[in-house]
């Protein structure tokens, strides 16, 4: 059975002008999924300023929160346009989820009228908005809900407000959690060459004693986990209390990120319906495995220059896991990906996805390779080939491409083979919107 193909548009307006003729084509290629938003349009300077859905203040106010409506222009022709596609979506029998659900054109004035620490409340009456607006949608897509950042920098650098007030909301002791954090950050900027290759990456009790993993350090370990697990619980609470069932995803990094982040796959498959884990690889920009990292390694040479790049590549595989094949040092990592990096990489981190759920179908990674994803470096077409071979080996049912508007002829070849009817190259048909059309 091939591969299930699932697509994101965002944003929505050149699709929602041509959807039919698109949609013809993605059907044929093998997409059977569509995520659509953020939900705004897009106004004449470009910005995306412009409500998609009408607000309904009353979902909040039923919940003991007080709002006021805010006075936004509203597009009636795009908003009925994006209702047709939709319906057609869901006449395709394509599953169709919306992409970070947010508020209509309403501000929040004031708190619950009761304890809601973990935001279930706000997030319940958002989603009530949202999926009464939008029939057609079987759920949506928190992305990266709950992680802790997994830029070292940031990580380390001290709680910042928001975190800290919702840790005393929610119970935990900031004073403690600031003190294991900053026994982390003095650690990463201190370690000697003898203990790198001393301790370095060779089991947990050597590693515990590299970065000197003391009680206030595991109290903000656990805590980045539990604060993550508390949280979802609350909210799913609160989703199953709405009117009809909807489908929860939520958006983590890859399990090699997981422990950085404190999002315990594990934990999730019984909060989540889908885990959409970003199978993101890139160098350079945001969110890639290469490129963050190559921002590790950096960042810790910047703070122990007396460490070779060999040793701050040993500190960031004893703290992530990490093992990049036929990558010694940062050089390495602008000559691409070698076919031992799918085999082993790819494949791992999609069967340690698969290996924490109850159900192989809660796994649909985001994948994107095109023109500077996420401002990163391009991947090859044969890198997308090769991105969803292993994973399909590896067990994956279904993937999600990201973004549309990053689709090339060339990955709009690949994914329709490996999915679908392999896609004729008309121009007068059906084009992929990142690879210009050509002229004769």
């Amino acid at each position: 059975m091939a591969l299930e193909a699932w697509i994101r548009i965002g944003p929505m307006e050149p699709v929602m002008d041509d959807y039919q003729r698109i949609f013809d084509a993605w059907e044929a290629g093998g997409i059977r999924g569509l995520v659509f938003g953020r939900l705004s349009f897009h106004d004449e300077e470009g910005k995306p300023s412009i409500p998609a859905f009408p607000a309904k203040p009353s979902a909040y106010r039923d919940r003991g929160l007080e709002v006021e409506e805010v006075a936004v222009p509203r597009d009636a022709a795009r908003e009925q346009l994006l209702h047709a596609m939709l319906d057609d979506a869901k006449a395709r029998g394509w599953t169709t989820l919306v992409f970070c659900p947010g508020q209509g054109a309403v501000r929040i004035k004031a708190e619950a009228t009761e304890p809601d620490p973990h935001g279930a409340n706000l997030t319940a009456a958002i989603w009530e908005e949202t999926f009464s607006a939008f029939p057609q949608a079987d759920g949506g897509i928190m992305d990266g809900w709950t992680e802790k950042s997994y830029e070292l920098k940031v990580a380390l650098n001290g709680l910042t407000d928001r975190f800290r007030k919702e840790a005393t909301a929610r119970g935990y002791d900031t004073a403690r959690l600031e003190r294991g954090q900053r026994h982390l950050y003095d650690r990463f900027h201190s370690f000697t060459p003898a203990q790198v290759r001393y301790y370095g990456a060779c089991g947990v009790l050597s590693e515990m004693n590299l970065f000197d993993i003391n009680e206030d350090a595991l109290y903000w370990l656990r805590w980045q986990r539990q604060d993550s697990i508390e949280t979802g619980r609350a909210v799913r609470g609160a989703l199953n209390e709405l009117p009809r069932k909807l489908l929860l995803g939520n958006g983590p990094r890859s399990a090699m990120f997981a422990g950085m982040t404190g999002l315990d796959f594990l934990a999730w498959d019984e909060i989540v319906d889908l885990l959409l884990v970003k199978h993101f690889f890139w160098h350079r920009g945001f969110d890639g495995m290469y490129g963050t990292v190559a921002r590790w390694v950096a960042q810790i040479h910047e703070w122990n220059p007396s460490l070779s790049e060999a040793d701050c590549f040993t500190v960031t595989k004893a703290w992530l896991g990490v093992n990049l094949p036929e990558v010694a040092s940062l050089p390495d990592l602008d000559l691409g990906f070698p076919q031992a990096f799918f085999d082993q990489v790819v494949q791992e981190e999609t069967k340690r996805a698969l290996a924490a759920v109850s159900d192989p179908n809660k796994i649909v990674p985001w994948v994107d390779t095109a023109r500077m994803p996420h401002r990163g470096d391009q991947m090859t077409s044969g890198d997308l080939h090769r991105i969803l071979k292993a994973s399909e080996e590896a067990g994956l049912k279904r993937f999600l491409y990201h973004n549309h508007v990053h689709l090339t002829a060339a990955g709009w070849s690949v994914i329709s083979r490996l999915c679908g009817t392999p896609w004729v190259a008309d121009p007068e048909g059906y084009w992929p919107p990142d690879t210009p059309k050509p002229k004769f």
